[in-house]
């Protein structure tokens, strides 16, 4: 696993910010919160590749002003995280991690402008997963 990834869940804070989310993971009943283990595990990976590769998607999608049709999988999405615990409150959470991230990796080029970028990506990932959530 690339080393930002394994910060997305640490140094990015996500565990770090929110704990309390931590057993909203399905690896969380198997290892202790941010230890070794826990990133070998492969639920682990797969689901930080996951996260990873739906935030990729979304900024292809926008970049090829074509998000319409990836918002009803973001949808989708949203819903089924419904049965992991996961509330409205959680979005903004993950997005400071997700911000905190990318700042720490891409350091003095996370200028106001690309962190403008993200935001606008984030913000579109997050409604459209709320919004499939409340439907």
């Amino acid at each position: 696993m690339k080393k930002w990834q394994e910060k997305f869940y640490t140094q990015t804070r996500l565990f770090t910010l929110a704990p309390e989310v931590y057993p909203l993971f399905s690896f969380s009943k198997d290892y202790d919160i941010l230890s070794d283990e826990m990133f070998e595990a492969p639920k682990f990976k797969k689901h930080a590749a996951g996260v990873i590769r739906t935030i990729d998607k979304t900024v292809q999608m926008l970049q090829n002003s074509n998000i319409s049709e990836f918002v009803d999988v973001l949808g989708k999405l949203g819903k089924r995280h419904i049965k992991y615990g996961v509330v409205e409150a959680h979005y903004p959470v993950l997005g400071n991690a997700v911000f905190q991230t990318l700042e720490e990796a891409i350091g003095d080029g996370f200028t106001p402008e690309v962190k403008e970028g993200w935001v606008e990506v984030w913000g579109v990932i997050s409604k459209a997963m709320i919004e499939g959530a409340a439907n």
